[in-house]
């Protein structure tokens, strides 16, 4: 009795909705011709064998959606009742879940080669679409019949939903540390000389200290001094001869921009780790055309007694590079260096952070630390590594290297968790889409090839 209440309950519904249909025709003659070509029955073809391990069910659209109704839309009456159209969907879906639980139930009786001309599912389905999309136009939100085993999803639509989830996902999606991003930009302290008699005052308080004339920076060690044109070049080779010299104040050997002069000595902090007690804060006077007038470099003022600890970093830097000094190539090289940090540090904050010196003498640091570090050290054994700085989700620092006639990114602070993971190791610049190139880090080498291990014995 229940069966045949579920199928007339179906049945009706439908043709209430073929009513409607009709009614749409005689509006459009049009729509009645697209109808009969959908529903029309195929040629006959050999009754399919019943596959009694699989069950078959309707999955139905949401209707709300097809019409677009919403409790704040035009859709609902005053009185809260929906419109004709809301009120068609809801009678198509009760009209066709009547019928396929009326087939349900007829597919449990376990009926053997049934009829050519018995109703399936998906006679449903195709019926109840083709009145649909006759009368709301909607065709892109149909029914779909999906076959599903008893126990599990069938294989079609897993490996369906495997490519969707391919198409929407790069290639390589290795996992982020959360807050390993800890980069500090340069925080100039500029200030404006207005008055012409002031910025005379301040050219004549300073001399232009070291000049650095006759010094040379191979490319392949330094890419970012030869990012730069001649009057940049000076102005690097000034404040480089300055610095190793631990003279902080001196006056520009050439006028230019207050930006222009921070670009040049990012130029010389990305280019030499080495230089790790000059600190990421700078003060600059300018006058009132905007021209540099005088540079004060700031040193870490934790590091008293500059030379002494210079002596340390560099005698640390000795041994670690003795470690990997005796490796056949410079892969073998980078990967020593790379484990040998990892395991050594651990991400921590303190007041020497941004500088290599918390890496190669110290054990904790953060991003630039991990990269300055790096660098220094594989470029002690003549395998060129640079600096990189950018966004990661905030500022952060990471290295490209260059082997053979490639480059790659490497990020040893990611790579740095227990274990150790090779997961940002040695990556072309498509696997490594988290990391952004800012500053004139832009300007460095591409890295097109990728040769990033999952793992290592």
């Amino acid at each position: 009795m229940k069966i045949l209440q579920n199928i007339a309950s179906g049945i009706l519904g439908l043709i209430f909705a073929g009513v409607v249909a009709i009614l749409a025709c005689i509006i459009n003659p049009d729509i009645g011709v697209w109808i009969n070509e959908l529903i029309r029955p195929e040629d006959k073809v050999e009754a399919p064998v019943q596959d009694d391990s699989k069950k078959y069910y309707v999955e139905v659209p949401d209707w709300d959606y097809i019409y677009g109704r919403n409790q704040n839309s035009e859709d609902v009456d005053v009185d809260g009742s929906s419109n004709a159209s809301t009120a068609l969907g809801d009678m198509i879906t009760s009209a066709v879940n009547g019928l396929s639980d009326a087939i349900n139930e007829l597919e449990a009786t376990e009926v053997s080669n049934p009829a050519e001309q018995d109703v399936t599912v998906e006679d449903v389905a195709n019926t109840a679409n083709a009145i649909v999309n006759a009368v709301t136009g909607n065709g892109d939100k149909g029914i779909k019949v999906i076959v599903k085993d008893e126990n599990e999803d069938s294989e079609a639509e897993e490996l369906s939903k495997a490519q969707d989830n391919q198409e929407q996902t790069p290639a390589y999606a290795p996992g982020v540390p959360a807050g390993r991003s800890s980069y500090a930009a340069f925080d100039p302290e500029i200030i404006e000389l207005t008055d012409p008699g002031l910025a005379k005052q301040a050219i004549n308080s300073a001399d232009y200290g070291q000049l650095g004339d006759g010094l040379t920076f191979d490319t392949q060690f330094y890419p970012y001094y030869h990012m730069l044109n001649d009057t940049g070049k000076a102005l690097y080779r000034q404040i480089y001869a300055n610095t190793l010299a631990l003279n902080t104040t001196f006056r520009p050997i050439e006028q230019v921009s207050m930006d222009t002069m921070q670009m040049v000595l990012l130029s010389v902090v990305f280019d030499h780790p080495e230089l790790f007690w000059l600190d990421t804060t700078f003060y600059q006077e300018y006058d009132y055309n905007g021209v540099a007038l005088k540079l004060r470099l700031r040193y870490y003022d934790r590091i008293p007694d500059i030379p002494s600890a210079n002596q340390k970093f560099l005698a640390n830097a000795d041994a670690i590079v003795a470690g990997a000094s005796g490796l056949s190539d410079n892969y073998e090289k980078e990967l020593y260096i790379h484990n040998y940090l990892a395991d050594k540090l651990t991400y921590k904050h303190n007041p020497l952070d941004q500088s290599a010196y918390s890496a190669i003498v110290g054990d904790n640091t953060v991003c630039a630390g991990y990269a300055k570090a790096f660098q220094y050290l594989m470029q002690r054994l003549g395998v060129p590594t640079y600096l990189c700085v950018g966004s990661a989700g905030e500022m952060h620092a990471w290295n490209i290297i260059k082997l053979g006639d490639n480059y790659y990114n490497v990020d040893c602070t990611w790579d740095d968790q227990n274990p150790t993971v090779y997961d940002y190791f040695n990556l072309s610049d498509a696997d490594n889409y988290m990391h952004k190139r800012m500053f004139n880090s832009v300007y460095l080498p591409a890295c097109n090839e990728g040769t990033f291990i999952a793992s290592i014995n």
